[in-house]
């Protein structure tokens, strides 16, 4: 290889003598790149064959398909409200009314938003405390990030089953933490017609009061809008921890702990125990159905705090309701080398205006990916009556990646199960989130020898 390369005449660039770079140097960097090159492609090499042979073909396997139901979706679109659509679609309008902004202003837009996707990442170290009260700040925020995070959480809210929202009633005190502009309240007054009716009333905390007076502003413009009367909105000004008079009867944190695990010191396990305790902290343990929310990029570290979380919840009685089709061990925690749970759909039917300015900005998205849990307070009984309902019947999975090719021009998919991390080869098309419903077989010892998730095979 390296005589390959010495073919090829090698020769400074003006600017790299101006540099001070020796030849000697350039030479045992580019050959340093063709080693590395010729690594990964023999890494590549080697990957591509334990992929052939990670499932057996059919002509080596029987046929044992099973019939598949589809019970539900994470991210139906058809289950998103009539009147909600064009209020969703026309959401940087109404931004627009609430908060005009001059033509100097819009060119600026795109630009502003870009600089605030690097403090959010990349230079997120560097910014100051109280950025998302600068004006700039919160004009790129709530026309880009809170309307594609309404894009997100409509979509998921609308699908989450109705009986996890369907105790909360009249009187009933919820806390947001991490509010921001209010996207959670928001998002569940636009995907949830059910719950405008219940007079709730919702603590919303922030560290920016600004940001906070912003949200309030756009909740009661979206709620005139479908022409409900609002929620009762208590703005508090503080981080996560702050006191609240009230204890809550649902607790939501959306896009709260990603910065925190990433940047933190202490391990994963230690932050999801320290902060399940915040959480409960602010239940009303009188409560017999007490919910907790949490929401998070579909990220590895997210997924893995997650499920560390989903874990000090249970201990805590409170069952994963969504997305797990159990409360077994969860098979996607996010350890090194192993599945992480995160469910995403495409963006292709995303309001033309937003992906317009989002292409402008550079910050163009292809799909919307999240990881999330939904838990809810259950006493032993009910536990067990579910369990019971369920056993020996059926095995309930949840699609929880895209479309996997498989030997034979078969596609297959990873999905969560109590049985563990399964690979289901499916003869027509899923999507992330599904969840899928198949008689129990009688025999799951079929292994996939790359990921080790038992493979079943549905039509």
């Amino acid at each position: 290889m390296q005589n390959q390369k010495t073919d090829t005449k090698i020769e400074l660039k003006w600017y790299e003598k101006k540099q001070g770079v020796k030849l000697s140097q350039k030479k045992k960097k580019v050959e340093g790149k063709l080693l590395r090159k010729e690594k990964r492609a023999h890494e590549s090499d080697e990957i591509s064959a334990k992929k052939t042979d990670t499932v057996s073909s059919p002509k080596h396997a029987p046929s044992t398909a099973l019939v598949a139901d589809v019970v539900s979706s994470l991210f139906n679109p058809a289950s998103l409200p009539n009147d909600s659509v064009p209020v969703i679609t026309k959401f940087g309008t109404l931004l627009d009314s609430i908060f005009p902004i001059n033509s100097k202003q819009k060119v600026m837009l795109a630009e502003h938003i870009r600089e605030l996707s690097h403090n959010l990442t990349d230079e997120r170290q560097d910014r100051r405390l109280g950025y998302m009260n600068q004006v700039t700040t919160t004009s790129a925020y709530t026309h880009y990030y809170l309307w594609w995070n309404i894009i997100r959480l409509t979509r998921l809210f609308a699908n989450l089953q109705d009986s996890f929202l369907s105790s909360l009633a009249d009187g009933s005190v919820c806390l947001d933490v991490g509010s921001g502009p209010l996207t959670v309240p928001i998002a569940l007054f636009l995907a949830c017609p059910q719950l405008r009716k219940k007079k709730l009333t919702w603590y919303c905390m922030d560290i920016s009061s600004q940001i906070l007076a912003k949200g309030e502003d756009i909740f009661l413009s979206v709620a005139a809008k479908l022409e409900c009367e609002p929620w009762k909105i208590i703005r508090v000004k503080g981080e996560f921890g702050t006191a609240i008079k009230d204890k809550a009867d649902f607790v939501t944190a959306a896009n709260v702990f990603n910065e925190i695990v990433q940047d933190a010191d202490m391990p994963p396990d230690y932050l999801a125990k320290k902060y399940s305790s915040d959480l409960l902290s602010y239940v009303n343990k009188d409560s017999s159905r007490a919910k907790i929310l949490v929401i998070e990029p579909g990220v590895p570290p997210c997924a893995r705090f997650l499920s560390l979380l989903r874990d000090a919840l249970m201990r805590n009685a409170f069952m994963p309701s969504s997305p797990c089709p159990h409360a077994c061990e969860c098979p996607m925690d996010g350890k090194k080398g192993g599945k992480w749970c995160n469910y995403a759909f495409s963006t292709e039917d995303a309001p033309r205006d937003l992906k317009k300015l989002s292409e402008s900005a550079s910050l163009a998205k292809e799909r919307a990916v999240l990881s999330f849990i939904a838990a809810e307070k259950k006493s032993d009984d009910s536990v067990q009556i579910d369990a019971m309902s369920e056993s020996g019947k059926v095995l309930k999975f949840r699609i929880a990646s895209d479309e996997i090719r498989l030997p034979g021009n078969r596609t297959g998919y990873y999905a969560c199960s109590e049985k563990g991390l399964l690979l289901v080869v499916a003869r027509k098309k899923y999507f992330s989130g599904e969840l899928l419903s198949v008689p129990l077989p009688k025999n799951m010892t079929r292994m996939d020898r790359k990921s080790g998730a038992r493979v079943i095979e549905i039509i």
